[in-house]
Formats: structure tokens, sequence, C-alpha cells
């Protein structure tokens, strides 16, 4: 199961980020970009896995907020992630 729920510092990702659960994120963090604030942060500590689908939402995400003008921060990406962004080219995009 995956769950996005809101926490002290933004919102917080658990589960397991894969091709089978993404569906149901992409219309939860749409909405939660569209807070007032300047700045969203989505802590993924609790992740257990991230597979390339898991990635494509945070690039949908990303994109949405570079429209809305606001700045997307993942903090505490797993391993996982980060090797998967690194080994796409995306490091940049993410800043990682």
């Amino acid at each position: 199961m995956l769950k996005l729920s809101k926490d002290q510092s933004g919102y917080q990702l658990q589960g397991r980020l894969v091709y089978d659960s993404v569906s149901e994120l992409i219309d939860k963090g749409s909405k939660a970009i569209q807070t007032n604030t300047p700045t969203v942060t989505i802590n993924c500590q609790q992740l257990s896995r991230v597979d390339s689908a898991g990635i494509a939402v945070f690039i949908r995400w990303q994109r949405h907020c570079e429209q809305m003008n606001k700045k997307l921060h993942l903090i505490n990406l797993p391993q996982q992630a980060i090797s998967l962004i690194k080994a796409n080219k995306l490091d940049s995009f993410f800043n990682v």
C-alpha cells in the first residue's frame, strides 16, 4: 500500500512507489502541490521501494510545480531512487 499524508514539514510518502501503485498517487500529489506554499516538501524516508514508474511520478510533480511557480523538494530519497535518477541523468532536474 502507498500512502501520501500531510506532516509537519510538508508531506510523507510511505510504502512502495512502483508501477502497481502510482496511479492512485498521481492525483493526490497534484492536489498537494496546489497548497499555498512556494515549496512542496515530500519526505521519502519511508518508501520501501521505488521503480521507474515512481520516478515518472516525481517528474510529473516536478513539472506541475514548475507550472505553478513552485519548487518540489524531495527529501530522504532512498538510494534506489537516487540511483535511478542518476542513471537517467535527471539529477540536475531534481537537484540530487
